[in-house]
């Protein structure tokens, strides 16, 4: 499968993306944030960080699904993205993507915004995006303020 969507997509997946599909083929995951490094953040992009982290609903998986990195050609012809992402994670308006506009066998992760096209970077490569996870509990007390990271 992981051969099939590569020649599909016409890229290489990480190994360490490899090896999560592995444990988990896409679906949930143990943590719903992940902080953004240091970086300016345009006026237009601010409402979708919160104290400095971006919101991860879970992680695209490979295969005949709606969760599939498979459906990236289509959803960056339908929502006019930058072309040469794939896509992990997203509802249309914002998107978690790798970034295989520079050529390379580790791309980044980053944040998409459909309406502007512009991105803020999220982790040099999957594997620091995935370690860096966090669960909302961490981060935010029973009432929502925001307590830090621990």
């Amino acid at each position: 499968m992981v051969a099939d969507a590569e020649k599909e997509l016409g890229i290489r997946f990480p190994a360490s993306y490899v090896e999560a599909l592995r444990l988990k083929n896409g679906g949930a995951i143990l943590g719903n944030l992940v902080r953004l490094p240091k970086q300016d953040i345009p006026q237009h992009l601010r409402p979708y960080v919160d104290h400095g982290h971006i919101s991860v609903r879970g992680i695209n998986g490979i295969g005949a699904s709606h969760t599939s990195v498979l459906t990236t050609p289509y959803l960056i012809e339908e929502w006019g993205l930058p072309k040469n992402l794939v896509l992990l994670d997203g509802d249309g308006h914002w998107w978690i993507a790798f970034d295989y506009r520079e050529p390379t066998s580790n791309p980044p992760i980053v944040f998409v915004e459909s309406d502007s096209g512009d991105t803020l970077r999220i982790a040099d490569d999957f594997a620091t995006f995935f370690d860096s996870l966090v669960d909302e509990e961490e981060l935010f007390d029973e009432e929502g303020n925001y307590v830090g990271d621990q």
